[in-house]
This record gives structure tokens, C-alpha cells and sequence, in this order.
């Protein structure tokens, strides 16, 4: 029987919407991590190095890049909506009066792992110059690097707090505050890097920086008032009816299209725009949106993804920049955050709940490495090693944080000091 174009599409869709929820929720894997590693594990598994190496003719058949082509313009959509949901849970309000002590754990929970990865990507780059991309100077390589190593994933980090109790928590609404300061920093970061990378000589640079600076401040001081205007007409009572969401999915995209023209990616458009909703709005907004964004559109974009990981098991250099990721990611997160929190006054049991939280990656590192392949600052073998590396460290968030909370503390450690 051959397979018409729509009877292939029907098959992908099915198995790239139902079979990792399945494996997550019937198999018990949603005990021991988030849905969204079962869903970056799958796109890899159905990519060529998996399906492709153990059953290259089904792989073909379903899988195969042309087989994948329509797919691309779901794809696109699922990252669009990811991008703006998360921007859309960033609220200031968690950290917002929370004084210098907050302050000084949320920048050094970025601040120190970027560091750190971008003084180990230095490194990285004169010694495997193969993980760099044809486009990356060491200096680029290494600052892309930093970046994917701050990396803390918003969202991904509020399922996790909800599976494990903790969103009421004090330490777990803290670190949602950290996590939104993380994400924050991480677009201003990216910023700049995509600018390094698509403005060659220094002026040009400056240029693309500045657009998108300036961007974001037209957004903050214009679209932000006259978005808040137009949805009191379009959802007076708070409810997102169908011409609030179409002038929902309208400034998404019209932001996206904005920063794809002034030559930065057009996720960062995406994440600006979910900012820029009124805040009243953002529950209802993710109501309306993102279960469905998360369960049928990011299949597909994982799928792509897994097309573009090749692992070489043979590799010394993956390994190499797959382990020095990992252990750069988690000493990073974990220093950079659970040592100020002490300063500031926390116990040590509590401080390192903390610490152990913010390695917290998932999808946010996925979209980050995808956008610095596309843009030649990391090669192919690069971004699979980070790839296993985002997986392996989201895993690790909960069974860490577990163990810390069990974790026999002398009481003295405990006592928190003043700040």
C-alpha cells in the first residue's frame, strides 16, 4: 500500500502527538521526568540517529527529511507559540519588591553559569574546532556557548514545580522569580550574540543591536498601552473570545515578522509580544492557548529537531562537550545561585533546593541551540552534544531537588543567616 500525502501526514501526526504523551502518562515516565523530555527524547529516537540507524526503511518511508517538509510550517508555529507563552508567563510581579537579595541570586543564577560556559566554550573552540559553527569566531562560539549554559527554561521549570508540589512553596515561587530574571536576560543576551552573528564589522553590530533595543523599548512604551486599549474592547470581561484571539495571534506574529526583518531571530519578536499582553489577561490567554500549543503543535518542531542531532557514539568530541556541558551547567546553576541565597540569608538546605532547580533547561535550550545552528555559530555535532545535554540536565532538576530535600543537614547548616 503506498502512502498518499495525507495518509503520511495522518500517521506522523498520530505518532508524533499520542505516543509521547502515552509513554509519559500510561508508561510512569512523568515520575521521573517533565513531558517535555519525553518529547525532545522522541523527536531524537525518530531522527537518523536512532529509527534511521535501526530501521532505515521505515525511516525513509515516515521520516525522512522530504517525508518531512509540510511539517515545516507546523514547526515554525509551535516555536512562535512557545516563545510567546513564555514571555507570557514571565510576570514581573514575581520579582518585583523583592529587594536586593532577590535581585543579587536571580543575575548571579544567570550571570555565573554564562561565564563559566563561555570562558569553557573558549577552550571548547581552540581545542575541537569541529564543534565550531562555519560562521562562529572563537569569541562568537564562546559567547553562544555561555549563553546555552544560563540557560534556565521558565515554563519547563513551572511543570516540574507543579508534579512536585512545590508552586505554593516559598522556595518554588522563588525560583519561578529567578527563572523569569533568567529568561529575561537570556533574550537581551541573545540579542546581542545574533547580532554579532549577522552583522560582521562592528558597526554593523551595533546597528542590529539597536534595532532590537530599540524595539523592545517602542514595545514596552507603545504596543504594550495600545494592546492594553484594544483587548479592554476585544475582552472586556476577561474572557478570550474568538476576536481576542485572533488579535492575540495578530501581534505574535506581527512582532515576529518585525524582529526577523531588523535582522534578529523571529522568536525573540514572539517572546516580546507575549511580554506586551496585558497582564490581567495572561491566565486566560495560557488557558485558551497552551495545552494546545504544547501537546499538538511542539511535536512537530521536536520531530525537526531530531533530524538535525546525528550522534557519533565514536566521537571523542561530542562526549568531550556533551560531559564539560553538563557539569559546567550544573556547578554553574548550582554555585551561581545556592551560594548568594545563602549570602542573602536562606539556610543551606533551602538555598541549595534552590541551586538545584535552576539547571532547569527543556525546551528554552532547544529553541537557543536550533537558533544558533541556523545561524553558524554552532556546528551539527555541537548542537546534538548540547542537545543530550539539555535532556540530561532537565531530568536531573527533580531527583536533585528530591535529594536535597532528604538530604541529612546538621542543624546548624540550617540556620539562615542575616542578610
Amino acid at each position: 500500500m503506498s502512502l498518499t500525502p495525507t495518509l503520511l501526514f495522518l500517521i506522523q501526526a498520530l505518532l508524533l502527538i499520542a505516543g509521547p504523551f502515552l509513554v509519559w502518562r500510561l508508561a510512569g515516565a512523568r515520575r521521573i521526568a517533565p513531558m517535555v523530555v519525553i518529547q525532545i527524547l522522541a523527536g531524537i529516537a525518530l531522527g537518523p540517529s536512532v529509527l534511521g540507524q535501526f530501521a532505515p526503511g521505515l525511516w525513509s518511508a515516515l521520516f525522512a527529511p522530504a517525508a518531512l517538509a509540510p511539517l515545516s510550517g507546523l514547526a515554525l508555529l509551535a516555536v512562535l507559540f512557545f516563545a510567546f507563552l513564555t514571555g507570557l508567563h514571565l510576570d514581573p510581579a514575581e520579582f518585583r519588591g523583592r529587594g536586593r537579595a532577590f535581585a543579587g541570586v536571580a543575575l548571579s543564577s544567570m550571570v555565573v553559569p554564562t561565564l563559566l560556559g563561555g570562558a569553557v566554550g573558549w577552550w571548547l573552540a581552540g581545542a575541537f574546532p569541529g564543534m565550531t559553527g562555519p560562521r562562529a569566531t572563537p569569541g562568537l562560539f564562546a559567547a553562544g556557548f555561555g549563553v546555552c549554559i544560563g540557560v534556565t527554561a521558565l515554563p519547563v521549570l513551572g511543570a516540574i514545580l507543579r508534579e512536585m508540589g512545590l508552586l505554593n512553596d516559598r522556595i518554588g515561587r522563588l525560583a519561578l522569580g529567578c527563572a523569569a530574571v533568567n529568561d529575561a536576560l537570556l533574550w537581551l543576551l541573545m540579542t546581542g550574540v545574533l547580532a554579532w552573528a549577522a552583522g560582521g564589522s562592528g558597526a554593523a553590530v551595533a546597528v542590529v543591536a539597536a534595532l532590537g533595543f530599540a524595539y523592545v523599548g517602542v514595545t514596552e512604551l507603545v504596543a504594550r498601552p495600545v494592546l492594553a486599549r484594544l483587548m479592554d474592547r476585544v475582552a472586556p470581561g476577561g474572557e478570550i473570545g474568538d476576536m481576542a484571539v485572533v488579535v492575540t495571534c495578530a501581534a505574535l506574529l506581527a512582532s515576529a515578522a518585525i524582529t526577523e526583518a531588523i535582522g534578529l531571530h523571529y522568536i525573540l519578536g514572539a517572546f516580546v509580544a507575549g511580554t506586551a499582553m496585558p497582564r490581567r489577561l495572561a491566565a486566560a490567554i495560557l488557558a485558551r492557548l497552551e495545552h494546545f500549543a504544547t501537546l499538538i503543535l511542539l511535536p512537530f518542531f521536536f520531530t525537526l529537531t531530531g533530524l538535525k542531532v546525528t550522534l557519533d557514539l565514536g566521537d571523542p568530541a561530542q562526549w568531550a562537550v556533551f560531559a564539560l556541558a553538563c557539569a559546567v551547567t550544573l556547578v554553574g546553576k548550582l554555585a551561581g545561585t545556592a551560594l548568594p541565597a545563602r549570602m542573602s540569608g536562606e539556610g543551606w538546605r533551602d538555598a541549595l533546593r534552590l541551586g538545584a532547580l535552576m539547571p532547569c533547561k527543556g525546551l528554552m535550550e532547544v529553541i537557543v541551540l536550533t537558533i544558533l545552528l541556523d545561524a553558524g555559530v554552532l556546528s551539527t555535532a555541537c548542537f546534538s552534544a548540547m542537545v543530550l545535554m539539555a535532556v540530561a540536565v532537565t531530568a536531573l532538576t527533580q531527583p536533585m531537588t528530591r535529594l536535597v530535600e532528604r538530604w541529612p543537614t546538621p542543624r546548624f547548616c540550617d540556620q539562615k543567616i542575616a542578610p
